[in-house]
């Protein structure tokens, strides 16, 4: 039930064009983990969502007044990186599952709640971060999960950094140091497949450009990143799964293409990833 005090916010932020953060009644009893923020569009055609807090949250909010969706932005409450000149406070979720199971129940609610098409979306961390939302939480059904220029295997991801890195410190002290422990966090395939078979189209883009490949050592566009986990989710789904394949430098995907890539049109070279074949060389970095 909307509670006044809730339908008075929701109605300012629809009436200045602003955002307002959503707190569940059980909010007063316990700390939460996920703190939500949604932007709000009149007469919105759905619900798009993405995670990893306030620098991937403002990458998308252009995509989605394009395309005219009501934005719901997730961040982890231990997440200090709410603005700019201020990194040194990042601290996301690498899929923490108290975070991924509130954040799924808010999206569900705004979902219920606006009606239209579901739209999942990120890029980079934020990939990764909606990636893992929608494999634990295949329940929640996106008609559309998007990864951009990420990773779907947190194990690669932090065997490409170096111990002294402040994201390899971020990962370990979030997610912990094993290899057990990371792949639980990573988007494994058989929740993947679930979300496929509940309805869910997957669309994965990344770049093998010199630049991406230098800035994340691989961990992006390396076979290990995503490529493995989707010819899993090929096996899992006995047919081969798409990817796109470009040259631009990290983000530009999202930047320039993010529309037609929502609409069913992504940029690049498509590859099929095929059960039990190998991954095409040309798909992947070196």
């Amino acid at each position: 039930m909307t509670t006044p005090l809730r339908a008075t916010l929701l109605a300012a932020a629809v009436a200045g064009g602003g955002a307002v953060q959503v707190a569940h009644p059980a909010a007063a009893a316990a700390p939460r983990l996920a703190v939500t923020t949604v932007h709000r569009m009149v007469a919105p055609r759905g619900v798009l969502a993405t995670s990893g807090g306030w620098p991937y949250c403002e990458q998308v909010r252009r995509l989605a007044r394009r395309l005219r969706y009501t934005l719901v932005c997730g961040r982890y409450a231990l997440d200090g990186y709410t603005g700019r000149g201020l990194r040194h406070r990042r601290h996301v979720d690498w899929g923490n599952p108290t975070y991924l199971a509130e954040f799924a129940a808010a999206v569900e609610d705004e979902h219920r709640r606006t009606g239209g098409r579901l739209v999942v979306v990120g890029v980079s961390y934020s990939g990764f971060g909606v990636a893992t939302l929608v494999a634990h939480h295949p329940e929640l059904a996106p008609d559309q999960l998007v990864v951009i220029d990420s990773y779907l295997d947190l194990v690669t991801r932090r065997k490409r950094l170096p111990d002294t890195h402040e994201t390899a410190r971020e990962i370990d002290h979030e997610a912990g140091t094993t290899v057990a422990s990371l792949r639980r966090r990573s988007a494994d395939a058989a929740g993947l497949a679930a979300a496929v078979r509940a309805g869910t189209r997957i669309t994965v883009v990344w770049s093998i450009s010199d630049h991406e490949r230098r800035l994340f050592n691989g961990a992006t566009c390396g076979v290990d990143a995503s490529a493995r986990t989707l010819q899993r989710l090929a096996e899992e789904l006995r047919r081969p799964v798409a990817v796109w394949v470009t040259r631009t430098r990290h983000g530009v995907n999202l930047w320039r293409y993010g529309p037609r890539i929502v609409r069913g049109r992504p940029p690049g070279a498509r590859f099929m990833l095929r059960p039990h074949q190998p991954i095409p060389p040309a798909a992947v970095c070196s």
